[in-house]
């Protein structure tokens, strides 16, 4: 229990035993930190139900609080409360005895199944797929700590026009890959963009993919053994981008996986009069207001509608371990929204699960210092890759500039910018990459939360080599300060995960950060009285911040 939820559980008894609502006793943070540490605004609301003046309504309620801390009346209706030393201090031991400094397990027993990343076989990742993949992962290590059990798919894209297109480029340009001559991932980044810059532009080509792709999805031998070879060869550069990351997934399903079931699933579809055909085409009519979500083209063709609801009955009728997921946790932009409340909707109706069982997690785009989306110096797209080599060559100019550069450091800081630039900036709003401004060891950024963990690791090395030893934590300037925004821990996880947004713990984690900096400056450690009792609770806020951290997916170095 945290010091909040403790004071407003008396706040609120008391105001019931002064004859108040006790629902009037809501207590949060303080407006004013300088005055008080928490407030409660019921008196003013007591007052006027109550008809007697907001200072008597306090008096009533004051009369009834005990113990941990005190109050005052402010007005023109507030309850302060100021933890006093005493409470400050034991909940400082309470969470040293806790390696989950009190946070509870808001998502126990529920089976989670994540569907992000999403990348193209045989085409690169970009920086488009920077925050379905940061955002997921984030999502996934912080729902797991909530004592969820999760698994991610990563959903690959390949199968479609796509896979024909590059095929049908393939006979025509380099005929001797369908006869078993190696090819790579840079081979394949050169082959998506000109077959489809081709189709676009001729007709006759678009015509013969189409034809490729029936034949391949009809099983032709060559096409089936090229597209094989496509497969494991992006799987490999996928992997490499994602391991960097540090993104993981327990699926590698494509859409592919689905595509035997959707014959089947429309016919059923159809003859329970969940679909219905029209000019040709099958669709899913919604009594809301939402257009019709069409499984079946005149043409006979599949599309993304009928690919993505098959994928919802596997997911259910596999489910994963224990049983069916609970719920599905779809990480996807901001722009499919409309798609996917068709998808839902769709899914309901047939069936095959509740719609509240469905969730889209969507996020905005990822932009350049000029407020567009981020481009490379020439106006395309940039790769993943080359974006993760830009941070890391930034990151190792910022740490040349304090001394010798290890390599695999500079990895991590690098990987720590690109991780916490992402994660600190709520996911439905779009967000500006700067390369300059991530990278910096001040500041809002994930080398500043590295440097401050490291520093302190620092000082209890420098105070074992003098005989300081972390003794029982002590008050000084700024520790009031701090054991709140480490109290504040398990209030912050339960929204994270209410909400879906790792931001709002990469936001606690730099208040965190900030006050141990200001706690450390303020206070003398080494040659100190009370040295031990500070050394204490700087390195009980270390330990949050380094647990936060992980949550991140953001790996400490040893020095810095």
């Amino acid at each position: 229990m945290t010091l909040q939820t403790a004071i407003e559980s008396k706040v609120r008894s008391a105001f019931e035993a002064a004859g108040f609502d006790p629902a009037l006793g809501t207590v949060r943070p303080s407006d004013r930190p300088d005055l008080a540490d928490f407030q409660c605004n019921g008196c003013l609301a007591a007052a006027k139900r109550y008809r007697m003046a907001p200072q008597a309504a306090y008096e009533k309620v004051a009369a009834h609080l005990e113990g941990g801390f005190e109050t005052a009346f402010a007005p023109p209706g507030f309850l302060n409360v100021r933890v006093t030393e005493e409470g400050l201090l034991g909940r400082a031991a309470s969470l040293a005895g806790d390696p989950r400094f009190g946070a509870g397990t808001p998502a126990e027993g529920r089976r989670l199944l994540l569907d992000y990343g999403g990348p193209n076989v045989a085409k690169e990742m970009h920086v488009g797929h920077l925050r379905s993949s940061l955002i997921g992962e984030g999502l996934r290590r912080l729902l797991a700590f909530a004592g969820a059990m999760v698994e991610g798919d990563v959903h690959l894209g390949d199968w479609g026009l796509q896979m024909g297109q590059v095929i049908a480029w393939i006979e025509e340009d380099v005929p001797e890959a369908l006869d078993g001559a190696p090819f790579d991932m840079d081979d394949l980044r050169r082959w998506y963009p000109a077959a489809s810059a081709r189709s676009k532009e001729d007709e006759e080509f678009l015509a013969r993919a189409r034809r490729v792709t029936a034949a391949l999805q009809a099983g032709e031998p060559r096409y089936r053994a090229i597209w094989d070879r496509m497969m494991e060869v992006s799987k490999a550069g996928l992997r490499r981008d994602f391991d960097r990351l540090g993104v993981g997934f327990e699926y590698w399903y494509g859409e592919s996986r689905y595509q035997g079931m959707l014959d089947g699933m429309v016919d059923d579809l159809l003859a329970r009069g969940v679909a219905e055909e029209d000019d040709g085409a099958v669709i899913i009519r919604f009594e809301e207001k939402l257009p019709p979500l069409i499984l079946r083209n005149s043409r006979g063709g599949y599309g993304y509608g009928a690919t993505d609801l098959a994928t919802i009955k596997d997911r259910v009728d596999e489910g994963m371990a224990g049983g069916a997921p609970d719920a599905m946790l779809y990480v996807v932009d901001a722009r499919q929204k409309l798609h996917f409340r068709q998808v839902f909707a769709a899914a309901g109706r047939a069936g095959y699960v509740s719609r509240d069982r469905l969730e889209h997690i969507a996020f905005g785009t990822v932009n350049g210092p000029d407020g567009k989306p981020f481009k490379t110096r020439a106006g395309g797209v940039m790769r993943l890759k080359d974006l993760a080599d830009m941070m890391l060559e930034a990151a190792t100019e910022r740490l040349k500039e304090r001394g010798e550069v290890d390599t695999d450091t500079a990895e991590q800081v690098a990987m720590a910018a690109v991780k916490f630039g992402e994660l600190s900036h709520d996911r439905e709003q779009n967000y500006v990459f700067d390369v300059d401004a991530f990278t910096r060891f001040e500041g809002r950024t994930g080398p500043y939360l590295q440097y401050t963990a490291v520093r302190l690791e620092s000082l209890r090395a420098k105070a074992a080599e003098v005989g300081i030893e972390p003794g029982a934590p002590t008050l000084g300037t700024g520790t009031r300060e701090l054991i709140l925004a480490l109290d504040a821990f398990p209030a912050q996880l339960d929204r994270a995960v209410a909400q879906r947004k790792p931001s709002v713990l990469a936001m606690h984690a730099y208040d965190v950060a900030n006050r141990i900096n200001a706690c450390y400056a303020a206070n003398r450690i080494l040659g100190a009285e009370d040295g031990a009792g500070h050394l204490a609770l700087l390195l009980l806020a270390r330990r949050q911040l380094v647990l936060i951290l992980g949550i991140l997916g953001i790996e400490v170095p040893a020095e810095m």
